[in-house]
């Protein structure tokens, strides 16, 4: 029953993630994409290019990861469950802190201080996500073979 509200938590934060689209890192690649294509052949190019691609997608697998981590979690493999959603929550946590060095980068913080708090605003569907899931994950507690037996 404990667990029950925290893989609710979980469920909510992948959500959350999901709906702000915490992609942030992409937009770091992007911008290290540019300045190596200045330096680079076409091939190189075209390649870096498949590669931010990829980034982005597993920076858009975060929400759906913990989502399927907190599915596996209700069918009773915890280990699994709890690393998948690890990995989800990384992956967000990761993205957002990334778009927040790259907005301070830009000139966001130096130049235009609320460009950067709007940034951090339309972000914090996402960032909310990470938290919470982050939390609800060390909340998590492996059930004891008396409680399984007693819920049969």
């Amino acid at each position: 029953m404990e667990n029950k509200k925290w893989m609710i938590m979980c469920l909510i934060g992948g959500i959350l993630m999901i709906i702000s689209s915490v992609v942030g890192s992409v937009s770091f690649f992007a911008l290290v994409f540019d300045i190596l294509s200045d330096y680079v052949g076409a091939e190189v190019a075209a390649i870096l290019s498949i590669v931010l691609q990829i980034f982005g997608y597993i920076a858009l697998g975060g929400g759906i990861s913990i989502i399927i981590g907190v599915l596996i979690l209700t069918l009773n493999s915890y280990r699994l469950g709890k690393f998948i959603i690890g990995l989800g929550a990384g992956m967000g946590l990761i993205s957002l802190i990334i778009f927040l060095i790259t907005s301070i980068l830009s000139g966001a913080l130096i130049n235009d201080i609320a460009g950067l708090v709007v940034g951090i605003i339309n972000g914090s569907y996402g960032f909310a996500g990470v938290l919470l899931t982050i939390f609800a994950r060390t909340k998590l507690k492996k059930k004891k073979n008396n409680e399984e037996k007693e819920q049969s």
